[in-house]
């Protein structure tokens, strides 16, 4: 076994509200957007981590401000392509946005729009030189999303009616956001640094029939991926984000992707068969958080034992809820240590210190201000 077999990666993410429940009530939170406030806590929960679960190699006894981390610039998360094409983001009082779709009229009317000649093409060139003067470096997470995501963003649950009645207006919008998307790219690609391949994050798609993805969607994903080679002059490279669902009905659709390298999904999938059909694409288990509160702690640890034994590259706990507190955090880790040697293989954790949503300040209180910088 190589010395990169024998590693598994083990990604957790805790959601806004967990850090609010077991670090931040003690702590407060801002009235206005304050970058102090924003470093400061990246450091305090650094040692909160090193407390609860240091024994993992998680967090650190004397934290140092990690400026990759702290400099990113996240305008919009997720919805950055369809607020440019129109759509208007409201926050909402549990983090992140909702929008309203855009009419019909508006849809069968939309051209591809370039990102950087818009006010929010503007806004993240503003928040980059910002980031630039405080910490001397700055990174992004700028989610431009995919043709299905986006589509939703735009169209609501008409999007997967009109997959069936309406395929020309369907046909049209899904071709104007694919576009954009591309131009966004290379926005991103251009103010922050070549993005390692393109991103496929098909959170929708799993609300469709493998064929209606054939038909449908398929050939904006591939454009996308096809256009970030020609843009970074590499061969065809993508990680594709099948969300927490199972995979399997999908991965002959998946295959024949160019540069699909790895696929994440549900860690119930039958990875066997998914190595079968695509046997040089790296799996990504993503672990239900949901039945974390709802199984056995012993089925858990069953179900991961099956993953690691079926070739899992790798763990992912995201949105971790805020009930499944530090003690219960804390046995997972040991079960996941312990069934990753009866595999020879040994766990290493990451957690991620902040929420996208505290990162972007996307709260009412700040969105509303006008995003102020104290």
């Amino acid at each position: 076994m190589s010395e990169s077999s024998r590693h598994l990666p083990v990604s957790i993410y805790l959601t806004w509200e967990w850090w609010e429940k077991h670090y931040q009530q003690a702590h407060g939170r801002p009235e206005r957007v304050d970058m102090d406030w924003l470093d400061a806590t990246y450091l305090g929960r650094q040692r909160f981590l090193y407390e609860q679960w240091g024994h993992y190699g998680l967090g650190q006894a004397t934290p140092e401000l990690d400026l990759g981390f702290v400099s990113k610039v996240i305008v919009y998360n997720c919805i950055a392509v369809p607020v440019v094409l129109g759509v208007k983001p409201m926050p909402k009082e549990v983090g992140g946005y909702r929008g309203e779709p855009l009419s019909e009229e508006r849809l069968r009317a939309l051209r591809p729009v370039a990102m950087d000649d818009t006010p929010y093409g503007q806004r993240v060139i503003r928040e980059r030189e910002t980031r630039l003067a405080r910490y001397g470096m700055v990174t992004q997470m700028i989610d431009i999303g995919t043709a299905a995501n986006n589509a939703y963003w735009l169209r609501g649950n008409e999007f997967y009616a009109d997959l069936i009645a309406d395929r020309d207006l369907a046909h049209h919008y899904l071709g104007v956001i694919t576009e954009t998307t591309c131009l966004a790219y290379r926005f991103v690609s251009q103010l922050f640094g070549l993005v390692d391949g393109f991103p496929l994050g098909n959170c929708n798609v799993v609300m469709m029939s493998p064929r209606a993805y054939i038909e449908m969607i398929r050939e904006h994903d591939i454009r996308c991926v096809l256009y970030a080679a020609e843009c970074t002059g590499r061969p065809p490279c993508t990680d594709l984000h099948h969300c927490d669902v199972r995979a399997e009905p999908f991965a002959e659709a998946y295959r024949v992707i160019p540069g699909l390298r790895s696929l994440q999904a549900s860690h119930l999938t039958d990875i066997e068969q998914i190595h079968r059909i695509m046997p040089h694409v790296a799996f990504s288990a993503i672990i239900n958080p949901a039945g974390l509160l709802s199984k056995p702690a012993a089925l858990t640890e069953a179900e991961i034992d099956r993953c690691l034994a079926a070739g899992a590259r790798d763990l992912c706990l995201w949105n971790i809820d805020p009930r499944f507190g530090p003690e219960e955090m804390r046995d997972l880790l040991g079960r996941i240590v312990a069934v990753a040697s009866r595999h020879a293989r040994e766990a290493s954790f990451a957690v991620t210190p902040m929420s996208w949503e505290e990162l972007g300040w996307e709260f009412p209180r700040y969105q509303l201000a006008g995003l102020s910088v104290a």
